[in-house]
């Protein structure tokens, strides 16, 4: 049997099938969950081939769904979960575990990593272990049948980390590299100190495990700031909610909350606001490797703000030249708060002066 087959038969696979009455008849909900019990995962091959796995169970369904969907707003849906599984299973993963190797490179003769009890190979291979497995909870948040995407998943109600570390609880990998999947959405290691798995390890294992989390939790935050430093919030599933409004406004009561160093959590609010509850994730942050790879990615996701409310600008019907340069500046003193008082580095000058004389102008 080959490799691929081996861990194939390791891997169980689960419907949670449910029906739901509409005006339009039954609804039909189908979402897969998934338990890779005795698979062996110590290398990067054996966690890409154990991902790879689960996705190539999880797209076939959603091929067939969308070829059998007839009506057109539908099937847009049904592609735009294809588009979105594609993104979490797949692109976002292999950012992580390169935005990981940035770190590691920037790290390689740290105090920090020397007091790590492994070497840099084998901490290296964990890491990326964790960057690659992190999200494949996300495969269990689509509903197959109805090609539509539901965090919340019907019957179980779990946040994408959780399903992940359910998924790989009964692998064979090492409780390390479980317990920072498992803890990879929180800002900090308060969680996972209280688990049970942490507390059965030694005390090396528990800083290998503090560490792992550590290293999680800043890459996914990184790799989620650079792609929306290369597309904005346009491929962001906020772009598409009803909750945000795009009228180039930013709410005042979370724009000094963001001033005051306080991490926003919002379920709706203005466009803008989503992008400054992307900037206070950089507000937990563990090591200054990190802050110094976010430099340059705050400084073009600040761009991308930027040229985000002169968009909403331009698309409005009713201009005011006076409220878009108040929302300019309040996104300027976001910038400075953000990199040059909370990471002590310098911002681009160029950007500041443009922005600067475009708030001029505005204002004239």
């Amino acid at each position: 049997m080959s490799a691929q087959s081996l861990l194939s038969s390791k891997i169980k696979v689960q419907h949670h099938k449910s029906e739901e009455n509409s005006e339009d008849g039954k609804i039909l909900h189908d979402f897969v969950s998934f338990d890779a019990e005795n698979a062996e995962i110590n290398t990067i091959s054996e966690a890409k081939n154990l991902a790879k796995n689960m996705g190539e169970k999880v797209f076939p369904y959603l091929q067939e769904t969308l070829e059998n969907m007839t009506d057109d707003t539908k099937r847009s849906q049904c592609e735009k979960t294809v588009a979105w599984v594609h993104k979490k299973a797949v692109w976002h993963p292999e950012l992580v575990e390169k935005c990981t190797h940035q770190l590691l490179e920037k790290m390689e003769n740290s105090e920090a990593l020397k007091e790590i009890p492994l070497s840099y190979e084998q901490i290296w291979i964990d890491t990326s272990i964790a960057a690659i497995l992190h999200d494949i909870g996300r495969l269990s948040e689509v509903d197959i049948a109805a090609g539509a995407v539901c965090m919340e998943r019907g019957g179980l109600k779990k946040h994408h980390a959780l399903i992940s570390f359910d998924i790989l609880e009964h692998a064979r990998i090492k409780p390390e590299i479980l317990l920072a999947i498992r803890y990879h959405e929180f800002a900090d290691v308060d969680e996972v100190i209280n688990d049970d798995l942490y507390k059965n390890m030694s005390v090396d294992n528990q800083k290998i495990a503090r560490f792992y989390t550590y290293v999680l939790q800043d890459m996914d935050k990184t790799a989620n700031l650079t792609e929306r430093s290369i597309f904005g919030i346009k491929k962001c599933a906020e772009f598409f909610d009803p909750h945000y409004i795009q009228d180039y406004g930013i709410t005042e009561e979370y724009f000094e909350n963001a001033l005051n160093g306080n991490y926003l959590r919002l379920k709706g609010g203005h466009l803008l606001d989503a992008m400054m509850r992307f900037v206070t994730w950089t507000y937990c942050i563990h090591f200054q490797e990190t802050k110094e790879i976010l430099a340059e990615v705050l400084t073009k996701f600040f761009a991308q703000m930027y040229a985000e409310a002169e968009r909403e600008y331009e698309n409005s019907a009713d201009k005011n030249p006076v409220k878009l340069a108040d929302t300019l500046g309040k996104i300027m003193q976001l910038e400075n708060y953000s990199i040059f008082e909370r990471m002590n580095i310098s911002l681009d000058e160029k950007q500041k002066n443009a922005v600067s004389a475009k708030i001029k102008e505005l204002r004239a």
